[in-house]
């Protein structure tokens, strides 16, 4: 297997070789990943935050040779805790727009600089400041993205899922989260809605036979915050999410996680 990383802001993972095929998920700026085949101008990779495979361009990533791959993958990094923010190459002084969680490698705090496959650039500010204490910083990371279209496989703030939503926050405070609402309903461990749960407490939702189709994150007071449509913020209680500008329940509460936030990214 070759080792290879992201070069482009948003790199579609798909469920084929062909630009036609469903979007699965996303590979972020500097994200890395294992390439297992080649078929003409796609990759076949698994992701290495998360597992997850699926095909992408080999126009929006780049292959390093493993002496490079060696000294890249030991680079310090910070990652990208605003919405959505812009920097400028230093080489050729055009600027690029980098989604939450983008990986800024060789980030230099007074700088504001940062390097990806052997070019530099420059943040235009500085990264948001999220709170020290990882629940309170993924929730903030959340909040964010309020508004954010629904977008199935989507990662960022220009398409979310639900389970895109909850791994990219707690993602950006560093703690890993698998990539599906079924997996990350297997992560942590269970609360009860009534007795015990906490802000950025994670609730799921699915239907009568018990399949989990729906994640959101808990913001306490009796409120949720999840991606239906658009990232929103709805009444939730131990039946389910209920929305007020339909007036009715949408989705049916099947259990609460607690994440283990000393599970830090890799």
């Amino acid at each position: 297997m070759k080792h290879g990383l992201a070069i482009c802001p948003v790199v579609p993972l798909r469920a084929a070789a062909s630009e036609r095929s469903e979007m699965t998920s996303q590979l972020l700026w500097g994200e890395t990943f294992c390439a297992a085949e080649q078929a003409g101008g796609w990759l076949r990779v698994c992701a290495d935050l998360d597992r997850y495979e699926g095909w992408v361009s080999a126009l929006m990533v780049r292959l390093p040779d493993e002496d490079a791959w060696a000294r890249e993958a030991r680079l310090p990094y910070r990652l990208c805790t605003d919405a959505l923010c812009r920097a400028v190459s230093e080489q050729t002084g055009q600027g690029v727009y980098l989604p939450q969680g983008s990986v800024l490698y060789r980030y230099g705090e007074a700088t504001r600089t940062f390097s990806l496959a052997g070019n530099s650039y420059r943040l235009e500010r500085a990264p948001r400041r999220l709170p020290a204490d990882r629940r309170a910083a993924a929730i903030a990371a959340a909040t964010q993205l309020l508004n954010a279209p629904y977008l199935w496989g989507g990662r960022t703030a220009m398409g979310v899922d639900c389970s895109g939503l909850t791994q990219l926050a707690y993602r950006t405070a560093g703690v890993a989260l698998p990539r599906d609402a079924a997996q990350q309903a297997q992560a942590g461990a269970p609360v009860s809605l009534a007795d015990g749960a906490q802000p950025a407490d994670l609730a799921f939702f699915g239907g009568d036979e018990g399949k989990i189709t729906h994640v959101g994150m808990l913001l306490g007071e009796g409120k949720i915050l999840h991606a239906s449509g658009c990232v929103r913020i709805d009444s939730i209680d131990s039946h389910g999410i209920f929305s007020a500008s339909l007036n009715r329940y949408t989705h049916t509460l099947r259990g609460c996680r607690r994440i283990d936030c000393s599970e830090l990214s890799a």
